[in-house]
């Protein structure tokens, strides 16, 4: 959790104020305004050499700090931080594509960057059956790292989900769904919280129900590889405002695709959607999915109602440079490095500026009202 705010995280049942049944406090919201920064974040995937890059051999133990150090200060400087954990924590033997099993330190070195929250509903997170489901969810709670998407039963879904964040006089319901599972069935008694319309209109009646601010979808979804969206996300976008969510962001295709800012509905209410944040951290080389974005959004309330003051992203890159005969990963905040001499050799630097043309030229063309962080 970040140190500048207290953050209050209160799971509800879908038909019940809250598990105690008791009160719960309310938010103390002054006259004055109150601000919320949230920051999201892509696939956090764990090939083999990633794993390899992130051994320590002095001490002995998988160390990752060394991969966010260069944008720790950016998420940090938020008030939540989220991002899509694509990969199982089973155990051992650590394994890559296409049944993932990462090192527990993975998610201690997203803590130390400052991420609060990871979604673990994706295509991936029956990569290792049951005891990939439970290790995982068992690994985050003891490590402190807040969830949602996946759940131990019934019993655990219903005590978990909408999952509802106290923020700075804020509270907001965050809700996790995936497309599928690679055609790996969902073990018996697990929950997997699947794209289905049915489902989705009823955690979002739940959310609506606990008296929330806003409602916010974090979803897999997509054709990998693609840079557009397609009918089926289209679809589903619709279907979710339609029935209160007020953004959606998605992750999957492993390259980055456009933002919506849709201003006020019917209702005079905004919506957003990012239809994919690309790639945070992978070992994809090819073009387009060697990075991704941080998408920050800025949320406000008084009194009366609460809206979204400003929306930007940022765009990342990964360096993969071989050092003492070992490749490492460095999550790098791509504009600072454009103009780089020092850090980054030849190749990687005309790398970089690809990526970042590449993907201005699509997000300046097809963003609606987002643009770049300055």
């Amino acid at each position: 959790m970040h140190l500048a705010v207290l953050i209050s995280i209160v799971v509800l049942m879908a038909n019940k104020p809250n598990v105690s049944g008791e009160a719960l406090p309310q938010p103390i919201v002054t006259d004055s305004v109150q601000e919320l920064k949230i920051v999201f974040a892509g696939d956090v995937m764990q090939h083999l050499p990633q794993v390899d890059a992130a051994w320590d051999c002095e001490r002995g133990e998988y160390i990752y700090d060394s991969c966010f150090k260069y944008l720790k200060g950016i998420v940090s400087s938020t008030d939540l931080a989220i991002a899509n954990l694509e990969t199982t924590l089973a155990g051992e033997p650590y394994s890559g594509y296409p049944a993932f099993s990462s090192p527990n330190a993975i998610v201690t070195g997203l803590l130390h960057a400052g991420f609060d929250i990871v979604g673990t509903a994706n295509n991936h997170c029956c990569d290792r059956g049951r005891k990939g489901i439970e290790r995982t969810l068992a690994v985050l709670d003891s490590l402190g790292m807040t969830h949602f998407g996946t759940y131990r039963n019934e019993e655990d879904f219903k005590h978990k989900s909408p999952l509802i964040v106290r923020a700075k006089g804020f509270k907001i319901a965050f809700l996790n769904y995936t497309y599928g599972t690679n055609g790996i069935p969902i073990p018996d008694n697990k929950i997997v919280n699947l794209i289905d319309k049915e489902r989705m209109e009823a955690d979002l009646k739940a959310a609506q129900d606990s008296g929330v601010d806003f409602r916010i979808v974090f979803i897999h979804w997509g054709e990998e590889y693609q840079r557009q969206p397609n009918e089926y996300q289209k679809d589903i976008a619709h279907f979710l405002f339609a029935k209160g969510a007020d953004l959606v962001v998605g992750s999957h295709p492993h390259v980055i695709e456009p933002m919506e800012w849709q201003k006020a509905d019917s209702l005079g209410k905004d919506h957003i959607v990012v239809w994919s944040l690309g790639n945070f951290v992978s070992n994809q080389r090819k073009r387009y999915t060697d990075g991704g974005t941080l998408f920050t959004v800025t949320l406000k309330k008084n009194k009366q109602h609460a809206w979204i003051t400003d929306a930007t992203y940022l765009l990342t890159w990964v360096y993969n440079p071989t050092i003492n005969g070992q490749r490492q990963y460095f999550i790098l905040p791509a504009a600072r490095f454009e103009n780089d001499t020092m850090l980054l050799d030849k190749q990687a630097h005309k790398d970089l500026q690809l990526f970042l043309s590449d993907s201005r030229t699509l997000l300046e063309k097809e963003n609606i009202g987002i643009g770049e962080a300055k």
